[in-house]
């Protein structure tokens, strides 16, 4: 019997040997709707669940990743706290157009979103749920925002970033309660039917934390996240962006959770250096938004002769990203590198 799917994915993430990578493009910061596929959808693709459901299913037949993902786009938890979004359209993904507050101060939460009853939230779970009665061989991969970059998207980033010297002790008192914010989320979408949750944090990136940030202020928030996901019972996968060379030693102390990279990083050093954890990754989005199909195949051959467990985009996709691209992408791998033209 083939393996599935799902279950070459759960292998992965568990640690253990199979056929071929898998080849996903999860959804949140990381999604796979563009103009091509949502421009079949007059609305609804970020707000009614039906929609976003069957948005999720129209991505996996154009595309071929091998899995669901929803939602599309990572202002969802943001918009719960307060921050204004702009939902934009097929063309132009969501955006937070307005802070929830100016200063820390004004950041004043009586109590965290409940997932069962605000802003989108029951709108991702309810998509889910939808993916998860499909009974498809497929993953349904929920989505988070990494503690780091909610935080930059209720509060302006300079405001965040100077506050990390000045007042490191409001700051964590803010990402410990974002963080059990996330928490919730996790478990809700868990519950709906998540077989995988992918946590996107690029602003904790090297480039802008650099480590002993990263250390402080990122880290025992994700590796709290990514605990409480494997607890209860889902894969997880964390998602950093920019140049994350010099945090391999912090990545590689974070386990339970395959390590997806950007672009500018090499996988076959990653991957020396990382042996304890599957690496996700990393075909360049700008190739695939103007390369051609070819350029596309060579480069995700060379992911797959470094060894990555799971190919995946490096990044968020320009929303004119050509189908045809992400065909390439994943046929390449399903054909293990062989050229069928």
């Amino acid at each position: 019997m083939a393996i599935t799917e799902k279950q070459r994915l759960m292998d992965i993430l568990n640690g253990r040997a199979v056929d071929r990578p898998a080849v996903i493009c999860p959804g949140g910061m990381m999604s796979a709707a563009t103009t091509e596929i949502l421009q079949h959808y007059s609305k609804g693709f970020h707000t009614d669940s039906a929609v976003m459901a069957d948005t999720a299913v129209a991505i996996r037949k154009a595309t071929g990743f091998e899995n669901f993902g929803v939602p599309f786009c990572m202002t969802v938890e943001a918009e719960t706290l307060g921050s204004i979004v702009d939902l934009g359209d097929s063309a132009v993904e969501p955006r937070v157009v307005a802070y929830a507050g100016n200063t820390l101060s004004e950041l004043t939460f009586a109590s965290a979103p409940d997932p069962a009853s605000d802003g989108r939230l029951p709108t991702v779970l309810e998509a889910i749920s939808i993916l998860a009665r499909l009974a498809a061989p497929t993953a349904v991969i929920g989505n988070l925002t990494g503690p780091v970059s909610l935080a930059t998207s209720i509060l302006d980033p300079m405001q965040f970033f100077r506050l990390l010297h000045r007042d490191p002790t409001r700051v964590h008192d803010l990402l410990d309660f974002l963080t059990g914010y996330l928490v919730s989320f996790a478990r809700a979408q868990i519950r709906a039917g998540a077989d995988v949750v992918c946590i996107a944090d690029p602003t904790a990136s090297g480039e802008i934390l650099g480590q002993r940030y990263f250390r402080e202020f990122a880290a025992p928030y994700l590796t709290r996240i990514i605990d409480e996901v494997s607890g209860n019972g889902a894969g997880a996968i964390l998602h950093i962006c920019g140049d994350t060379s010099i945090l391999v030693d912090e990545l590689s102390e974070i386990r339970g959770a395959a390590l997806s990279f950007d672009s500018v990083v090499n996988m076959k050093k990653t991957g020396e250096r990382i042996t304890a954890s599957p690496l996700m990754g990393n075909i360049s989005t700008q190739l695939l938004d103007q390369g051609s199909s070819e350029r596309v195949r060579k480069a995700t051959i060379r992911a797959l002769e470094h060894g990555v467990d799971i190919v995946a985009p490096a990044c968020g996709l320009s929303l004119a990203t050509p189908g045809e691209n992400l065909r390439a992408l994943t046929d390449t791998v399903k054909n293990g590198g062989r050229n069928l033209s």
